[in-house]
């Protein structure tokens, strides 16, 4: 079992966000999570959860952003109770077995996130 975590400064995603706009939004996320982000009425923490989310991930993995694990290698999706969860895109990255279970949170100021991967 391992776990990871990540806390993310909400000016810091609004500073980006404002100056990169999208572009900012397509390097770190992929199309089906820009689309959740700008559908919410927080669109700044929605950006920075996931952003955390995908921290925690590589941070529990650890990896890192290395040996080929990038931005676009996994997505933090919502289920229909709006329970984030992550969903693989590149599978041979992540050990054979593995759950990966996640939790995000937010403030006026910050985003958190901590994920577990458990069967590693």
């Amino acid at each position: 079992m391992e776990i990871g975590v990540d806390i993310v400064d909400l000016d810091r995603i609004e500073r980006l966000y404002n100056c990169y706009g999208v572009k900012f939004l397509q390097r770190v996320l992929t199309e089906e999570e820009i689309a959740i982000c700008l559908q919410k009425s927080q669109v700044v923490a929605s950006i920075a959860g996931r952003f955390a989310a995908k921290e925690a991930v590589v941070k529990a993995l650890g990896t890192g952003f290395s040996e080929g694990v990038h931005w676009k290698s996994f997505e933090i999706l919502n289920d229909e109770r709006g329970r984030p969860f992550v969903r693989p895109l590149c599978a041979a990255l992540f050990p054979s077995g593995c759950t990966i279970k996640i939790s995000i949170a937010h403030d006026r100021h910050s985003a958190i996130a901590t994920a577990l991967l458990d069967g590693v």
